[in-house]
């Protein structure tokens, strides 16, 4: 996974995608509510990796990034799922602008950003007929660009840290076709966002990985990626960002795993990350689990530890993936019926 700092790369890479066979971007949002009751995910992607197109790029046939795209958004109080939602939309309905800033259109629902500001429009009818409107404000921190040196070799995995640290607002409806019930939620909290494109499919290159990211009450954030690739080694990249900007990051950090849990789906992962590297020792404990699949989870997670001899301690998301679950038939087929064709 390359660790892409360049401010340019938020853009979605419009020739690239149609040009290269297996392609995906997405972007993806996160928050925690500032008393922890809520928690929410918001997905755009181009190339849907999680959906039956990941089997046909795989398989090596030609599929448009644009016809399989998806727009995910989950919301979850008390560590259970509130609401769920995962559309895809006609080719002819979705609008990617390739120049900046950021804009992004699928049917009725929008991202785009203003300066250091994103902002989530989303309109949607799930499968059980539950309707979605909401307007969620993604704010970061203004910071200088950060110094990027581009790679040799394109890499097939890369992940850009847009937005590590947000302060997130908006307000949030539920309501149902059947009684016309409405169910208001005014969000606050802290937030996270990130941007990911590569070349499917994810296990000619990765066996696994943990992510996870925590919000510290200095307004920084700790990130970890803890992957092991086909190759039969793992790497583990430990990253705190202060105010938006890049201030350690290890690539040579080393990593202890936790006890074993296993999922209803009988998923084995670890319950906790111990991560040590410049300067840094972090404890990440996973807990409720948010999102539960035969190849992902998604839970909430703590932060501990200690920077240069000084406490620190946060919350926030982490997950879990095992992308060779995606290619078993039965998992394509649920994922398949989870999709909402609008």
């Amino acid at each position: 996974m390359y660790v892409a700092l360049d401010p340019s790369e938020e853009i979605p890479h419009v020739e690239w995608l149609r040009a290269t066979p297996g392609a995906y971007e997405w972007w993806y949002f996160d928050a925690v509510s500032d008393r922890r009751e809520y928690a929410l995910t918001a997905i755009w992607f181009l190339g849907n990796p999680f959906s039956p197109y990941h089997r046909a790029a795989a398989l090596g046939r030609p599929a448009d990034p644009f016809d399989h795209n998806g727009l995910f958004f989950a919301l979850y109080r008390h560590g259970r799922l509130h609401a769920y939602h995962f559309s895809r939309f006609p080719i002819a309905s979705v609008n990617a602008a390739s120049a900046p800033p950021l804009r992004l259109q699928f049917g009725p629902s929008s991202l785009t950003q203003t300066a250091s500001e994103y902002r989530l429009i989303l309109t949607d009818v799930n499968a059980n007929r539950r309707t979605l409107r909401a307007s969620l404000d993604f704010t970061a921190p203004l910071a200088a660009p950060m110094d990027a040196e581009a790679p040799e070799v394109a890499p097939r995995h890369l992940w850009h840290p847009a937005a590590p640290s947000c302060r997130v607002a908006g307000r949030i409806a539920l309501g149902s076709a059947m009684n016309h019930e409405t169910e208001e939620i005014a969000f606050t909290g802290d937030g996270y966002h990130d941007h990911n494109r590569g070349v499917l499919p994810f296990a000619a290159d990765i066996q696994e990985w943990y992510w996870a990211r925590g919000a510290l009450p200095s307004g920084g954030t700790l990130v970890i990626y803890h992957t092991r690739l086909t190759t039969g080694g793992w790497n583990t990249d430990l990253m705190l960002f202060e105010h938006g900007v890049l201030k350690r990051h290890d690539v040579d950090a080393r990593c202890r795993l936790g006890r074993w849990r296993m999922n209803a789906f009988g998923l084995a992962y670890a319950s906790s990350l111990i991560v040590e590297g410049e300067g840094i020792r972090a404890n990440v404990r996973f807990r409720e689990r948010l999102d539960s699949a035969p190849f992902y989870l998604r839970m909430l997670c703590d932060v501990e530890g200690e920077m240069d001899g000084i406490s620190l301690a946060g919350y926030g998301i982490g997950e879990y993936l095992r992308p060779r679950g995606m290619d078993w038939a039965l998992t394509a087929s649920a994922m398949k019926a989870r999709i909402v064709e609008q």
